[in-house]
């Protein structure tokens, strides 16, 4: 596919009348092939008092869009023969030889548990099937934490000490799996989770904005959170970007964290677009990326959560209505999409309304991010429908 000049010209416009509506206060948006954009564009300000304009190099923090690439590293780990797939975790890892499944809570509010039948494997941890599920759209895992018993995102190597919801490979839920993936590739390969991806992933694709800290001498180019409350955008009391010295996190979770560019992170798209093939290497062999986009789950389905968190996330339909599995690190759309992706694209979002999909079909990838909470926010959604119509020649 070759994106008409017209619809690139169009998807502009989408974020600009985001913007200029007071939709959103920052918008940006990226078009890309296997040779790289074809179009960038970044409309409105960096701050809440409009004073900072945006720019195509803005850094905003992607949040679960770090996913794919923890993902990618375990692959790579695949591919060198140190990791199997289905082998449970507890081979790599004996911490984590004891789960246990939390069945609810008795008359005295006191959780229930049974033992885990075994450990996860690496394969359920990319497909969210290995029962460890986030707090924020999981009612028991929501009360677990409110009693103290368990840490939440953003605790550091604490919050992997929860137990699962359901036993491995039994059902589908979104969850801290990929946090658990990214400590599984830390102790396999001897080396932090950012020194990894630096080697391995950001230097092959030449990435050089994408970082679990935030550089002091980048923080001109920082995007601020904005939240959204009673229809109106403030800056948000939380989750805003600060200096920090490289190398200084206490713990790198594999399922978050990352700030990046929208540039950047094309790096990325455009190299899995290309069979693995980057700019400066290969970070995957295409028969790995091919698998990437093939259904993993087996009968288990996709399901609509509900949010425990209404400040964080908005109710969690990670399909916006459409039918979906999951691939290895990716959501499939098995139909495609009512606004232009074919079936078989790929896709995942961050929690502060970032969002990407891959068109092998059509060798298109696109990205469109803010920074706005709580997520799925509807008019950050809007903009992301409008701007996919938009490339994809949709009318309305």
């Amino acid at each position: 596919m070759s994106v008409e000049v017209d619809r690139l010209y169009e998807a502009r416009r989408v974020l600009d009348l985001a913007v200029d509506r007071g939709d959103l206060v920052f918008a940006s948006g990226l078009v890309g092939d296997k040779s790289g954009p074809l179009m960038v564009h970044a409309a409105g300000c960096r701050d809440a008092e409009a004073s900072l304009p945006a720019g195509q190099d803005s850094i905003f923090a992607i949040a679960s869009m770090t996913k794919l690439v923890t993902t990618v590293a375990a692959l790579q780990l695949v591919e060198a023969g140190k990791l199997e797939l289905d082998q449970p975790i507890n081979h790599y890892l004996p911490e984590s030889e004891a789960l246990a499944v939390l069945q609810g809570f008795g008359d005295d509010g006191e959780p229930l548990y049974e033992p885990a039948s075994r450990a996860p494997t690496a394969r359920e941890l990319i497909t969210h099937t290995s029962g460890f599920v986030y707090s924020i759209w999981n009612q028991d895992a929501f009360t677990l934490q409110s009693k103290g018993l368990t840490a939440g995102v953003g605790a550091g190597r604490e919050m992997l000490n929860a137990p699962l919801a359901f036993q491995p490979g039994t059902d589908w839920e979104y969850g801290i799996g990929t946090d658990w993936l990214g400590y599984l590739v830390e102790q396999i390969s001897g080396q932090r989770l950012m020194g990894y991806f630096s080697e391995h992933i950001f230097q092959p694709l030449g990435m050089v904005d994408t970082t679990f800290e935030f550089e002091a001498e980048k923080m001109d180019r920082a995007v601020f959170m904005m939240a959204r409350v009673e229809d109106e955008l403030v800056t948000s009391p939380a989750m805003q970007p600060a200096p920090e010295a490289p190398g200084s996190a206490n713990f790198y979770g594999g399922g978050g964290g990352l700030y990046s560019t929208i540039q950047d992170y094309g790096l990325l798209l455009a190299a899995i677009l290309n069979q693995g093939q980057g700019t400066n290497g290969s970070i995957l062999q295409p028969q790995t990326i091919e698998a990437m986009f093939h259904h993993q789950i087996g009968s288990l389905n996709i399901k609509p959560c509900a949010t425990q968190m209404p400040a964080l996330s908005h109710d969690l339909d990670v399909g916006f209505g459409a039918a979906t599995t999951w691939g290895l690190g990716l959501l499939l759309h098995t139909q495609g999409t009512d606004h232009g992706r074919p079936a078989g694209s790929g896709s995942w979002a961050g929690l502060f309304n970032s969002y990407f999909w891959i068109d092998r079909e059509r060798e298109v990838f696109g990205i469109f991010a803010t920074q706005v909470l709580p997520f799925l926010d509807p008019k950050a959604v809007a903009t992301l429908t409008a701007f996919e119509r938009a490339i994809y020649g949709v009318n309305d």
